[in-house]
């Protein structure tokens, strides 16, 4: 896939220039490299699932490793001052019956004794490891709701690109029907050009006024006018799409006019999809999180408890151990918090409900939708059925015209009127069709059946 990505992005550009027909899926691709908004929807997935990675590792124990180093200018000894074991050797010549002793042998010891010398530099570090306990069950709350919003990312992104699928495609439509218009203006412009000269000729030879005339000219330039809007609008929806792609400024493109076949359903099919449809689906996931949050506040009342291995090492202290090491539990309860707790319940519990009716009005919007455009792509139905009826008749129109005119029966102006009619109605048969692929791929993005598709071309 990355292999297939690298080459569209570095070839088509030269098939564009060369006018080689650009196809719906080539042009997605390329919208799919170059949009921001999808850039920007992967950067807040990735970064979702980077914090739902995050809140696993709590599960796990925790090692701090701790430790000191000083340079003492004054050595930390153990001794003895002079005299300050004299009250002792009184007492006990006491004890003896001999006695207080110091009045003989003068205080004692008689001098300051430094019995250890300590060291200038002194050392501590050591290790502590950290395993929560009760705290797993408010751990595993916060990875629920760290993984539902991981998940609700995720479905953003797949929104916003079948939504550039959705926008690609509808400019696919549109161009194509505007150089089908171009067609039947152009057409209606060549036979106003030739029904102005039979009014010029007439009027020459008093067949006809001048009003005549003047009627011809002015429906001449509302024609010509009609074909310039025609390609006006061609050439926006032209530069859009070039926007979308990543080639701001190209003015021109060949177009592949094959779009891709979706299968068709009855209402009750897409109805029963509803909770597929995107918006929906996010709030799914935002529900998710909401009562994982709830869990996380009531699990708070539960006291921390953990338990820890600590090890350590020493130099430079006299007398103490160089090493050593302890085991245990610790715990932290806040026995009273003015109702902290509560109210982050009630807050969690509030935030719970709003999404539930979000995630209730989003499934009633989304089923809404599917009954208006299924609606519509039911009518462009009849529309199609009825346009290319009409196309049938003015063909057999056409033909017959251009029998009669070659045949010195009609008048040129005549043939051509009817090769504009025929040309009109075969607008209105591209309009309707491409009307109807528009509401059915619509459809299919509201049931989120566009969203695979999408994913897999990134």
């Amino acid at each position: 896939m990355k292999l297939r990505t690298l080459l569209v992005s570095t070839l088509l550009p030269l098939a564009l220039s060369a006018a080689t027909p650009l196809t719906v899926d080539e042009a997605t691709q390329l919208a799919l490299q170059h949009s921001k908004g999808a850039q920007l929807t992967r950067l807040k997935s990735e970064e979702a699932r980077i914090e739902a990675d995050a809140a696993r590792q709590q599960r796990y124990p925790r090692i701090t490793a701790f430790g000191f180093g000083a340079y003492a200018f004054r050595p930390i000894d153990l001794s003895l001052r002079e005299g300050s074991l004299t009250p002792a050797l009184d007492s006990l010549g006491v004890d003896l019956g001999l006695g207080p002793l110091s009045p003989t042998i003068g205080p004692f010891p008689s001098n300051d004794l430094t019995l250890v010398h300590g060291d200038h530099l002194l050392r501590f570090g050591g290790l502590t490891l950290l395993q929560p306990l009760t705290q797993q069950w408010r751990i595993e709350s916060g990875v629920r709701a760290a993984e539902s919003a991981r998940l609700a990312a995720d479905r953003e992104t797949a929104r916003a690109l079948a939504e550039i699928r959705v926008a690609v495609e509808e400019l696919f439509a549109g161009i194509l029907l505007e150089e089908q218009r171009t067609a039947q203006h152009t057409a209606r412009l060549a036979f106003e050009e030739r029904r102005l000269r039979d009014a010029e000729n007439a009027r020459t030879t008093g067949e006809a006024l001048d009003d005549v005339v003047l009627g011809s000219q002015a429906q001449r330039v509302k024609a010509e006018a009609d074909l310039l809007r025609s390609r006006q609008q061609r050439e926006r929806l032209i530069l859009q799409l070039a926007d979308l792609i990543g080639q701001p400024g190209t003015t021109e493109f060949t177009l592949d006019p094959a779009l891709p076949s979706r299968p068709s359903r009855p209402l009750d099919y897409w109805l029963a999809k509803v909770e597929q449809n995107p918006d929906a689906r996010i709030a799914a996931a935002v529900v998710e999180r909401a009562r994982a949050g709830v869990r996380a506040a009531r699990q708070a009342k539960i006291p921390d408890v953990s338990a820890f291995a600590t090890g350590f090492v020493q130099g430079g202290l006299p007398l103490a151990p160089s090493t050593g090491g302890t085991v245990g539990l610790a715990l932290t309860w806040d026995v009273f918090d003015f109702g902290r707790r509560n109210a982050d319940i009630a807050r969690g519990l509030t935030r719970q409900r709003a999404a539930e009716l979000d995630h209730a009005r989003r499934g009633e919007e989304a089923a809404h939708l599917i009954r208006v455009t299924y609606q519509d792509f039911e009518h462009a139905g009849e529309i199609v059925a009825l346009a290319e009826q009409a196309r049938a008749y003015r063909r057999r129109a056409f033909e017959l015209a251009q029998q009669s005119f070659r045949h010195g029966l009609a008048l040129e102006s005549a043939a051509l009127e009817a090769e504009t009619h025929l040309r009109e109605a075969e607008a209105d048969v591209v309009a309707a069709q491409l009307q109807q692929h528009v509401t059915l791929l619509r459809l299919h993005f509201l049931v989120g059946e566009l969203e695979t598709t999408a994913v897999n071309n990134r």
